[in-house]
């Protein structure tokens, strides 16, 4: 069993290396100052450090329910929310408590979701088109999918097509597994009616990681009140619970601060950083053929005959680091396609590491 390529270049780049591989959140943006207000009272109260429910904090489930109801136009109540330890480890949750033999992705698709598929040996069998689910799909098989600002490629289903793919799930009965990890970070400010609020058998995934900080790994599954029960078990097997300090430490942030102005200051940085780095491409490397994201956190495009893996690799040589498509393939096919990730470094060093990567591919 492999690592995932994207954990092994955070873990041999240093602070000389322009970054553009991992979907780090810019941390100059945590809310450093009220993390730690709020930190200082949840530690008044000695239950912080406590063992609490493994389907989570009360309040906290409460909280993100509201979220659901308010926000997504999608009615929810504590019962149907089970907080997990980020949200990656509701891919162990959801798979350990409904077994099945073929897991159906995107293509491409978020490489976290493959690595973790490939550790519970699951046959994976993909899809391009959404029309092509009508003959993979089936009751004994599951789809997972982003609807929202997709990683790696960034595009979001329009209405049309999240109405498409509820009809096949509904025909076929499947499970289906909604990640919604990027829907916050819509450059608008919008969040899409999620597939899952009109599919009862599906789970819908959400993390504060994207949000609020990744480093306190407090995500959440939403599904219905039976499914959740039946996942219980699965959490309990894998951690008893998630961090009672880190849930207590979320939960009231969102009582005291006001998550919608954190999120406007994020977009609003997030798209001018997108903007520039668009520029940067279109400057300097305007063979980088790629569409302009509406939120998210990356550029996703393609060369014109260059293996981006090979190119990657040699990059890495000269302390510039990006991830080829590659990865994101669950075949690991050849690829000239490539995410650049815009929100985790600096203007300038945006402009250097496009600037490098532009002169390298020049001299081939």
């Amino acid at each position: 069993m492999k690592r995932s390529y994207i954990r092994e270049i955070l873990d041999s780049i240093n602070e000389n290396t322009i970054s553009f591989a991992g979907g780090l959140p810019n941390k100059k943006l945590f809310p450093l100052k009220q993390i730690k207000q709020v930190s200082l009272k949840v530690l008044e109260n000695p239950d912080s450090l406590q063992y609490s429910q493994s389907q989570g904090l009360e309040k906290l489930r409460e909280e993100i329910a509201n979220i659901y109801t308010n926000k997504f136009n999608f009615k929810t109540n504590k019962e149907e929310i089970l907080i997990t330890t980020g949200s990656q480890q509701a891919f162990d949750i959801i798979l350990k408590a409904f077994t099945r033999d073929e897991i159906i992705v995107q293509s491409p698709s978020y490489v976290g979701a493959i690595g973790a598929f490939k550790a519970l040996k699951l046959k994976i069998n993909s899809f391009e088109k959404i029309n092509q689910l009508k003959n993979t799909l089936k009751q004994s098989n599951i789809l997972y999918l982003m609807s929202d600002f997709q990683n790696p490629n960034t595009r979001s289903y329009t209405k049309k097509e999240r109405i498409t793919i509820e009809q096949i799930l509904k025909t076929k009965s499947s499970i289906l597994i909604e990640d919604g990890a990027y829907s916050f970070l819509s450059f608008d400010g919008n969040i899409s009616q999620a597939i899952s609020s009109n599919y009862n058998n599906s789970f819908h995934l959400g993390t504060f990681s994207k949000i609020i900080a990744p480093g306190l790994r407090v995500g959440w599954i939403r599904a219905k009140k039976e499914n959740i029960q039946k996942i219980l078990f699965a959490k309990e097997a894998l951690d008893l619970h998630t961090s009672t300090l880190n849930q207590m430490i979320i939960c009231e942030y969102l009582n005291t601060y006001n998550l919608e102005k954190h999120l406007k200051i994020i977009r609003e940085d997030y798209y001018k950083r997108m903007i520039f780095l668009s520029k940067c491409f279109k400057k300097f490397m305007p063979y980088f053929n790629f569409e302009l994201p509406k939120g998210g956190m990356f550029i996703y495009g393609k060369f014109k005959n260059i293996d981006t893996m090979n190119l990657a690799k040699r990059m890495q040589k000269f302390n510039i680091a990006f991830v080829p498509a590659t990865v994101f393939y669950h075949d690991e096919r050849r690829s000239n396609e490539a995410r650049f990730n815009f929100t985790n470094l600096s203007y300038r060093q945006m402009l250097v590491g496009i600037k490098k990567i532009a002169k390298f591919i020049e001299k081939i």
